[in-house]
């Protein structure tokens, strides 16, 4: 399937499509103590709703709360603050269907920039984040060739916008 260069740019107010959930990995978690200092740090987060711990993984399936601006490098920076990185981050994004077909997406009043290559449109999307900071060092290295072939827009109406704006890099899971 022909993959598409789908850009969403977040930026000022939206709708009813939202951040509902994100699958974390934390690498150098080596007991339960360091699960739940971890956990502390994460729920301490305006934004989040519920933590589900899954010890066996070193994950965290972190529940947003409806109608708020996920942050997400203050989930990176709570991870680092309790001693530990991330090693994955994965979000999954609802409504995505209802907005597809309109690039830029405004949502909320968050200032970010995904760029990623998209081959389905559906409801619910999982994103996967491959910038630095919310990988292994390994899985980087993977995908530093897939990060370097995605492009900003630069012929976009609203390319004033990309230069105060928080880029991050995504792949469709």
């Amino acid at each position: 399937m022909k993959k598409i260069l789908f850009i969403l740019i977040l930026c000022n107010k939206m709708s009813s499509a939202q951040f509902i959930k994100a699958d974390l990995k934390a690498s150098g978690l080596t007991c339960s103590m360091c699960n739940l200092a971890t956990q502390k740090q994460l729920q301490s987060l305006n934004f989040v709703d519920s933590i589900v711990p899954d010890l066996e993984l070193n994950a965290f399936h972190i529940y947003f709360k409806k109608q708020s601006e996920i942050d997400f490098s203050l989930i990176k920076k709570k991870v680092e603050d309790a001693g530990f990185f991330v090693a994955e981050l994965k979000v999954t994004y609802k409504n995505y269907e209802a907005y597809r077909d309109s690039a830029p997406f405004l949502f909320y009043d968050q200032s970010v920039l995904f760029i990623g290559n998209f081959k389905e449109m559906k409801e619910t999307k999982i994103f996967k984040f491959i910038d630095d900071g919310f990988l292994t060092s390994k899985e980087l290295k993977k995908q530093h060739k897939v990060k370097s072939a995605m492009v900003l827009p630069s012929n976009s109406k609203d390319s004033s916008l990309i230069t105060n704006l928080k880029i991050y890099y995504v792949v469709e899971e």
